[in-house]
């Protein structure tokens, strides 16, 4: 058994990355790294009694390049007799439709493929060629870059996927050791060209800055591989403290709104809150991929550990974060358009939101149920209309030397910041405040008749 294999088949056991009988999708690209670690796979096959099938997917970005890149895959599998399974998948079409990222539209498409090849075949792992110096690489992308997670926990060994895993049993290897490996067994590759230019950041990382490492110290990645374990070892044990908390301090209602205790949650260590965040975040997105960045993470932790006042926080895909003192709603409540005016019709009930409704007449005998309200209308202050808040909203309130900040009034009286996007405010035609309802009325109002010739019943639903 070649070393390199015998290697490989150590950090596989240590980790117990593969199982007896299982079913394994090798990804192949056609490159160094996808061959040999097919290679390695099909000499262990009996070992482990698996069965394995090798998929393939041409992004369309080189032309007869990609192609021919996908026919070599198909015929190397079919040389070992290994089940082959390829996608053209239209990148060039959703980039030039999506003016989008290349690299994260063909991750996206790539990944696709890869679950539904697995789900449709019966296939328990997908297998990854990252190797050691991959993992350099993106530990130092991580520092550059900023990361979002509490730690730098690198290239996982495994992690969940589709209906099974993903494993990555080349981690222990590195690139100088997979070119050696492939010498030996006198096997071709294809090299993607696009490899050797420095557009992207792994790639001038990759040629310029793990070089200069190498040279300050030849076991870099013997001393990364052992800084991610480590890291790993503790963020996993971190997960499972934060994933207690999260318990604790969260509860979900019947719409799938998550709710947040802030009064306790301030009172957890940092290093968990962030975590007991994301893992919120995770569940709030099913799991889907989202566009996260620490600043947008540190406010959402500001928030969090603030208990006076309101905030709302727009989170990416239409979700808010919403803070009313001590209690944070994750939400994917939907703004109503602030514009929206409606017609108050005289002389019968009208639903006017936030579980309020009215009823305006001029008939000042007629007693009906709820709140009565006596006003002086003028006739080119009618019809009224009710709308939700506004910019700069103020109100004319008796006994008041200057009118008073709607902003103001909906904090004083404690009004969360998703009852103050459809909270109604009454209008005249001149867009006039004269109502908050609920809350405040203005100075034409009054409780006790003085010759005011309209009546205003207000009902709140029970």
């Amino acid at each position: 058994m070649h070393s390199l294999i015998r290697k490989v088949k150590e950090y596989i056991d240590k980790h117990q990355l593969i199982e007896e009988g299982e079913h394994l999708l090798i990804a192949c690209s056609g490159g160094a790294d996808s061959i040999a670690l097919v290679l390695v796979l099909n000499e262990l096959k009996e070992t482990y009694r698996m069965e394995l099938g090798i998929a393939h997917a041409d992004h369309q970005l080189r032309g007869e390049e990609s192609a021919e890149d996908m026919r070599f895959v198909e015929q190397f599998a079919a040389k070992l007799n290994i089940p082959f399974y390829a996608a053209t998948l239209e990148v060039p079409k959703r980039v030039a439709a999506e003016n989008g990222n290349i690299q994260v539209i063909c991750r996206e498409e790539r990944y696709t493929f890869f679950k539904n090849t697995m789900e449709k075949y019966h296939y328990g792992k997908l297998v990854l060629g990252h190797h050691a110096d991959d993992q350099i690489e993106s530990v130092i992308m991580s520092l550059t870059r900023g990361s979002i997670s509490s730690s730098i926990t690198g290239i996982p060994r495994t992690r969940t996927f589709s209906v099974g895993k993903i494993i990555r049993p080349f981690l222990c290897i590195t690139k100088e050791e997979v070119f050696e490996f492939i010498h030996f067994s006198e096997q071709d590759f294809r090299h993607d060209p696009s490899n050797d230019k420095h557009t992207y950041t792994r790639n001038r990382i990759r040629h310029t800055i793990v070089p200069l490492l190498r040279e300050e110290n030849p076991n870099i990645n013997e001393s990364i591989r052992v800084f991610v374990e480590k890291q790993q070892q503790d963020d996993d044990l971190l997960q499972v403290m934060a994933k207690r908390e999260y318990e604790q301090l969260v509860t979900v209602d019947r719409e799938g709104a998550f709710f947040l205790d802030t009064k306790y949650f301030s009172e957890v260590p940092i290093a968990l809150q962030r975590r007991v965040i994301l893992i919120l975040l995770k569940y709030l997105y099913n799991n889907s991929d989202i566009l996260l960045n620490d600043r947008l993470i540190d406010s959402i932790l500001a928030a969090c550990n603030e208990h006076e006042g309101n905030i709302m926080i727009h989170l990416p895909n239409a979700f808010f974060l919403v803070r009313h003192y001590n209690n944070v709603q994750f939400t994917s409540f939907k703004q109503q358009p602030l514009v929206t005016r409606n017609v108050v019709e005289e002389n019968c009930w009208t639903d006017i939101g936030a579980g309020y409704s009215i009823y305006l007449t001029r008939d000042l005998s007629e007693d009906i149920s709820g709140e009565k309200w006596f006003v002086e209308l003028e006739s080119d202050s009618l019809p009224l209309l009710i709308r939700q808040k506004e910019d700069g909203d103020r109100i004319h309130i008796k006994g008041m030397t200057s009118p008073k900040k709607i902003s103001r009034l909906f904090i004083d009286e404690k009004i969360n910041a998703l009852e103050r996007l459809e909270w109604p405010i009454l209008v005249t035609q001149k867009n006039d405040i004269i109502a908050v309802i609920g809350l405040r009325y203005g100075e034409k109002f009054s409780k006790k008749f003085n010759s005011q010739n309209y009546v205003l019943y207000v009902m709140r639903d029970q």
